[in-house]
């Protein structure tokens, strides 16, 4: 968006003033590059313009708009803010408000002004109207022009707009549209617009805009009874009464093309190559002063009796910039400064670290070195023009900091168990570096000895007989002349118990029941004898720990296990190093025990053929503790043929009545049928009744 400050110097266009209408002129905004120095020329003589000559001695920095009125010069500052100075007791400089500091244009009229904001709100000042100093809150605008009482805003959207008394001096035309810039005089308003086309309406019909033959207008200039426009290609077309003495500007060369033109009862137009052009009746305003010969000017404004001219600075228009990461070994980059005019030789460029300038180091690219370690580096570029020499400097980066390094750790092999020799790698990594140095390994909490880095990589073998479990180790490395040191996450090492395997046996093999018998575990593991426990189990009964020794535990078998087989296993608790384990089922037999038997037969109640009762007694011995109840069955073979079945007891005998024998010689078949825990006997005694 181009902002314009615009002049209007009086509000009734038959205003004599030593017998002349009194003119009104702007001024361009201009662009950074371009802001200057204030000039002011004259008739230092003149009633009303004497006081608006002289610049205010405070007045020392650079300015980026100018702005004549009849009595009075206003200019904007690079900072923003608003300074206007003239004749006593004119309202347009004495009634400026206090605290402007965002101003972007400045238009001023006899008796009123206003300045346009960053934000394209307005502020206004003097006037005989509340309406002209209290411009609507919302109205925002992107070039403002004031005449008296009257302000024309040209809003954002290309539409103009007007504020102050009710009815404006010089109404807007219904339908202007696509506006972007405007002018106001005591005779016209002046339009530009984004085509290149102007409006001009007001109380003058000789101020109609002639035909630009296919130019396009590119900057507007409005004064009382006169007009003018500057051309893209540098030359101008004005009308109305128009002061003689225009120089002719064919824009083919610099010192033709016109860059700044004011168009009034004075005139004066800037060209390319920074010279001033005044012609008009005020001879103090056209002689242009010395101070501005050869230098680069690139405003003209102009009044009834005095001008203003803005002659561009030489300054830095952008500060150097540095691209890039302040760390050793790291490049970085710099962007020189850009100036607002060209220098009389190439701009030279020079790195710093600190306050002191790095030898050698002109280009724009600095490769930092340790010797730059901690020190901020800063750029500056310096420029020569005339007598005047200027140096711009970047901000410092942070200081410069060694290279980031990265370290990990890894071990190999990974889990394996206890007596396994196991070798840590650190691997240090560094950007566009070669890490030199130490590693410190710590294996939970311990610390080792430095290891020194070789070709980015420290190892270190971890002790065999590291305990099972997990370990926490990390790796620091110490960093270098250049590289920063840097810890590795922690690595969770897993050392496994040693695998066991739990075997069986039993001694004696196969016995009978009752036989004290006694199983042996035995624990086998690679890489040393096992220690711990093992608990034996045989069916629903577990025996107590027992401690294993020399890889050996053992349990004598409970001696009232029944006869059968009898699953039996050994499970291994397991120890610091070594894993627990449980055996295969052993199968152990338990054969019945033998037994032996006798009978004895007692008759009564004998006749000569026949005894009344006979008492028989088998009496069954077996291994001491077992019982060898049952039954037993007895066959009489003799006279008297007899099958009888009876109980043994708990204490082997079994007693049976039979009646009625007769007398005689017998033999028995007594057959113990045994029990779960005691074999079947069969015996055939012999006896007479």
């Amino acid at each position: 968006m181009r902002l314009r400050h615009f002049l209007a110097a009086t509000a009734v266009s038959s205003l004599i003033v030593g017998g002349a209408a009194v003119p009104a002129h702007s001024a361009t905004t201009l662009p950074a590059e371009k802001v200057g120095t204030l000039s002011t020329w004259g008739n230092t003589g003149h009633f009303w313009a004497a006081a608006a000559i002289p610049i205010p001695e405070d007045l020392t920095g650079p300015v980026k708009s100018v702005a004549v009125g009849f009595r009075a010069t206003g200019v904007v500052t690079l900072d923003g803010h608003v300074r206007v100075w003239g004749a006593a007791f004119a309202p347009e400089w004495m009634s400026v408000p206090a605290g402007i500091t965002d101003a972007e244009a400045l238009s001023l009229s006899l008796g009123s002004g206003a300045a346009l904001h960053t934000d394209g709100h307005i502020t206004a000042w003097g006037g005989e109207t509340e309406e002209f100093s209290a411009p609507p809150s919302e109205l925002r605008a992107k070039a403002i022009a004031v005449i008296s009482d009257t302000g024309y805003a040209v809003r954002p959207d290309g539409t103009v707009a007007t504020w102050g008394i009710a009815n404006p001096i010089f109404p807007v035309p219904n339908g202007l549209a696509d506006v972007t810039d405007v002018e106001a005089s005591t005779t016209s308003v002046l339009a530009l617009r984004s085509d290149g086309t102007v409006a001009s309406w007001g109380s003058t019909g000789a101020l109609e805009v002639p035909d630009f033959e296919g130019k396009k207008a590119v900057q507007i200039s409005n004064g009382p009874g006169a007009s003018g426009v500057i051309f893209e290609d540098g030359t101008i077309k004005t009308w109305g009464t128009v002061p003689d003495g225009e120089p002719t500007f064919d824009g083919l060369t610099p010192a033709t093309k016109v860059i700044s033109l004011a168009i009034g009862n004075n005139s004066a137009a800037v060209t390319a190559d920074g010279v001033v052009h005044a012609w008009g009746a005020e001879t103090a305003v056209t002689t242009i002063p010395d101070e501005l010969t050869g230098e680069p000017v690139n405003t003209v404004v102009v009044g009834m009796a005095h001008a203003a001219a803005i002659t561009t600075i030489f300054r830095d228009l952008t500060k150097p910039t540095i691209a890039g990461t302040p760390t050793v070994g790291q490049i970085l980059t710099a962007t020189p400064a850009t100036f607002s005019l060209a220098p009389d030789a190439p701009a030279t460029g020079q790195w710093y670290a600190g306050e002191d300038p790095i030898a050698g180091e002109t280009g724009t690219t600095l490769t930092l070195g340790v010797a730059q370690l901690g020190q901020a580096i800063s750029y500056r570029t310096s420029a020569t023009r005339g007598d005047e020499d200027l140096v711009s400097s970047s901000d410092a980066t942070a200081a410069v900091a060694k290279i980031t390094s990265t370290t990990s750790v890894s071990v190999a092999p990974g889990t394996s168990p206890v007596g396994t020799v196991r070798t840590l790698t650190a691997t240090v990594t560094a950007p566009d570096a070669s890490p030199t140095g130490t590693v410190t390994f710590t294996v939970d909490g311990t610390a080792g000895d430095a290891t020194a880095l070789t070709a980015g990589t420290a190892t270190l073998a971890l002790p065999a007989d590291l305990a099972a479990g997990d370990h926490t180790v990390t790796a620091a490395y110490s960093g270098d002349a250049s590289v920063a040191g840097s810890t590795s996450v922690n690595l969770v090492v897993t050392v496994a118990k040693v695998v066991s395997t739990t075997s069986l046996t039993v001694s004696p093999g196969t016995s009978p029941v009752r036989t004290g018998r006694t199983v042996t575990a035995t624990v086998t593991a690679l890489g040393g004898t096992s220690t711990g426990s093992v608990t034996f189990k045989v069916g629903t009964t577990t025996s107590p720990a027992r401690p294993v020794s020399d890889g050996k535990a053992t349990w004598v078998l409970p001696v009232g296990l029944a006869a059968g087989t009898h699953a039996v296993t050994a499970t291994y608790s397991g120890d610091a190093t070594t894993a627990g384990s449980t055996s295969p089922v052993l199968n152990v037999g338990i054969s019945k025990a033998a037994a032996s038997a006798a009978l004895k037969a007692r008759a009564t109640g004998k006749t000569r053929k026949l005894a009344k009762k006979v008492t028989l007694t088998v009496k069954v011995r077996t291994t001491a503790g077992i019982s060898p109840a049952g039954k037993v069955t007895i066959t009489l073979k003799g006279k008297t043929k007899k099958r009888v079945v009876a109980k043994v007891n708990a204490n082997g005998v079994a007693t049976v009545v039979v009646k009625k024998i007769k007398r005689g010689k017998y033999t028995a078949t007594v057959q113990y049928a045994g029990n779960t825990n005691v074999k079947a006997v069969t015996i055939r005694p012999k006896f007479k009744i």
